[in-house]
């Protein structure tokens, strides 16, 4: 982005805006946006949410699909001080209650009805009495139409508009991403404009064939819709296509009609693709990069991806380092690929620490930490949380265990908390997982600890077979046993035709707890 000082995720949108007005931006549909046309509708909105009265480090949320609403209203928020957050479709009523009494946003977004159901009046149940809700769609109750809040832009003049975007510093929060809440209720990970705008500068300079042109079809709400793909883009001078839903013929039709070139994955979505009817490699042949993460990938399934000749690449990232934090070489082999997370982007350093503190040596497990300019700023309303996270020299403690390699590449071993004790061993899921799907007849496994009377806990497998394969499980043990040590090896194994997904393609694992409740209960 040459010598330009790029601070603030507005800053970026003006820089493109100026260096190249009329490149594609964003695309939705039949709407079509170059990047100076998307900066005038940023501006709109930016004024309206000032003449409503958002002030800097005032919440705004938006319950929508995919889509230039949300686009919008993110670009809009950041840009004027605001602090942005989205909300899943997916969600239920408590959930919310607790999101939006934990942000109380002073403005409040919402697609409804969508799908059947009332959002505006869903929302408005939370009780938050000074938050202002506006609908695209049909208002309930108190709210009022998106289109009345956009008249109200008309109050503030470009010099107002520019007085408060030149307010903003780096350091400001730009958003609150939710994380999952795995271990209890959600926290709130801040990213600030400095996280983001540093993290998609990072990424778009090693994310080779740009700029490029992506789509985006995954809840809002997920770091991964916000900065692995739009921002990440953005970086790049790249296009974003948005759709509202995630579904695999649009993903196939529109990555040959809009010539995609950057695909974003994981390694459920990369099955389900080969899985689908109207599957074809060559509705895939424009794209330039295909990265994939949440899980390991297996090698058989990478090599499906190859004929493409798109360029490879593993990644590994959390809500809390603005997403992608590393990423392996791109001419990086199967093995690489297919068993390790690869090396930090630009600006991160990380080491991996064992329980006592000290340095993990190589191929020793340890807990992977992470030091730089992306990590997030604390937990909203949580300072208890925000320092138990950090160590006392600014290392983000990630909760993921890891060992170093003696080629430089970590190698991604499994949660910590995930991790479980049978006996007095202690069992990585993520092992046991690899050495299941190392077995010829085995797509995918996932593996769980549960109680056990004797152990304490054991390992239960759920398993995907390949098109065409049955599987006999009392083959699949004695397999193992010359794989990995007894102790590892499951006690209860499930085939399953697929897995509970979570909106961001990764396994649920949570619902496949949940199953094992239901059938033991």
């Amino acid at each position: 982005m040459g010598e330009e000082k790029i601070e603030t995720i507005g800053d970026m949108l003006s820089h493109f805006s100026k260096a190249c007005p009329d490149a594609e931006a964003a695309v939705q549909g039949d709407i079509r946006l170059s990047y100076s046309q998307l900066e005038a509708e940023v501006d709109i909105v930016s004024k309206a949410l000032m003449a409503a009265g958002v002030g800097v480090g005032d919440r705004v949320g938006i319950m929508a699909p995919s889509g230039l609403d949300f686009y919008f209203t993110y670009l809009a928020t950041v840009a004027i001080g605001g602090i942005w957050f989205g909300l899943n479709p997916r969600y239920q009523e408590p959930e919310y209650k607790y999101l939006l009494h934990d942000t109380r946003p002073k403005i409040l977004f919402t697609v409804s009805p969508f799908e059947g159901r009332d959002y505006a009046t869903v929302l408005q149940n939370a009780g938050l009495s000074e938050t202002q809700y506006f609908v695209y769609g049909t208002p309930t109750k108190s709210a009022r139409s998106y289109e009345s809040f956009l008249e109200k832009s008309g109050s503030i003049s470009d010099a107002q508009l520019l007085a408060r975007k030149n307010q903003l510093r780096a350091e400001d929060i730009a958003a609150i991403v939710y994380t999952s809440g795995s271990t209890g209720e959600p926290k709130g990970a801040m990213l600030s404009h400095r996280a983001i705008v540093q993290s998609a500068v990072a990424n778009a300079k090693w994310m080779e064939g740009g700029p490029h042109k992506a789509l985006c079809c995954l809840p809002i709400n997920h770091v991964a819709s916000l900065n692995n793909l739009c921002m990440n883009v953005m970086a790049g001078g790249g296009c974003m296509v948005f759709h509202e839903s995630f579904d695999l013929s649009a993903i196939m039709a529109i990555t040959q009609s809009e010539q995609l070139t950057y695909m974003l994955t994981s390694p459920t979505l990369l099955m389900m693709l080969l899985g689908y009817d109207g599957f074809n490699l060559k509705a895939l042949q424009s794209l330039r990069l295909i990265v994939f993460g949440g899980a390991v990938t297996p090698e058989d399934l990478i090599r499906q991806y190859q004929p493409i000749g798109a360029k490879l690449s593993t990644i590994y990232g959390l809500s809390e380092t603005c997403g992608i934090i590393s990423h392996s070489a791109l001419d990086a082999d199967l093995d690489i690929m297919a068993n390790t997370i690869g090396t930090p982007i630009e600006g991160a350093e990380w080491r991996i620490c064992t329980a006592d503190g000290n340095i993990a040596a190589v191929d020793e497990v340890g807990e992977l930490q992470i030091k730089g300019p992306h990590i997030l700023s604390g937990y909203f309303n949580k300072p208890e949380a925000s320092a138990e996270a950090m160590t006392d020299d600014g290392f983000f403690k990630t909760g993921d265990l890891c060992k170093l390699r003696d080629d430089g590449n970590v190698e991604f071993s499994g949660r910590l908390k995930e991790m479980f004790k049978s006996g007095a061993y202690n069992v990585y899921p993520l092992e046991v997982e690899q050495a299941i799907e190392s077995h010829e007849q085995v797509a995918m496994a996932v593996v769980i600890g549960i109680a056990d009377d004797l152990y304490q806990e054991v390992g239960f497998a759920f398993i995907k077979p390949k098109p065409g394969q049955n599987i006999s499980i009392a083959d699949l043990k004695d397999f193992l046993r010359t794989q990995i040590a007894n102790y590892k090896i499951p006690k209860q194994f499930r085939l399953v035709d697929n897995f509970p997904t979570l909106p961001n393609t990764k396994v649920d694992k949570k619902a496949l707890k949940k199953i094992l409740e239901k059938s033991n209960g």
